[in-house]
């Protein structure tokens, strides 16, 4: 699979495996219109406990191993999950593949990024037949704008947003 391909065929397999899940991030950017290159897909995932099991079907199938060294399964336990965020300091799990390491998936940890806050008004796209949903502009505008110490990229990305919010208000506008 080409490097081109490879955000495709993780968000066909997680659809296909019926995996609830939002795209967020840099994959989200560009899924709603804004130019810019990211290799790396962000996602919240339903935290129910089939759920869970099938993404890290998917992760299995895809090849794709945590890139921390632990085992995937600890993503089944909100006890641990809690221990990673309040003793790692962290903010996602990251699923990769060490020989092409540019296939990487990171599943937000975090309250304030969670399911059904970016599930309750995402938009619906239609990929290779399967509906995909994606995190709104304001959400991801918000979850931007939470970052510290917030980035270019970040800062880019919120104007990026701001502006096509603005222009299809425009557009709605001339109709």
């Amino acid at each position: 699979m080409s490097q081109e391909n490879h955000l495709i065929e993780i968000l066909c397999a997680l659809s296909d495996h019926q995996v609830d899940y939002v795209v967020a991030g840099g994959v989200a950017m560009v899924l709603h219109g804004v130019e810019r290159m990211t290799l790396d897909l962000d996602v919240a995932l339903s935290l129910e406990p089939g759920n869970l099991r099938r993404f890290l079907n998917v992760m299995t199938n895809l090849r794709l191993v945590p890139r921390a060294p632990v085992s995937a399964e600890i993503i089944l336990d909100p006890n641990s999950v809690a221990a990673l965020i309040r003793e790692k300091n962290a903010l996602v799990f990251t699923f990769w593949s060490p020989q092409e390491p540019y296939r990487q998936i990171d599943l937000f940890l975090t309250q304030e990024n969670n399911f059904d806050d970016l599930a309750s008004d995402a938009y619906l796209l239609s990929i290779r037949g399967r509906t995909v949903r994606v995190a709104s502009r304001p959400k991801l505008i918000q979850m931007k704008s939470r970052v510290r110490p917030i980035r270019e990229k970040d800062i880019n990305d919120i104007r990026a947003l701001i502006e096509l919010e603005a222009k299809e208000g425009t557009d709605a506008g001339e109709d």
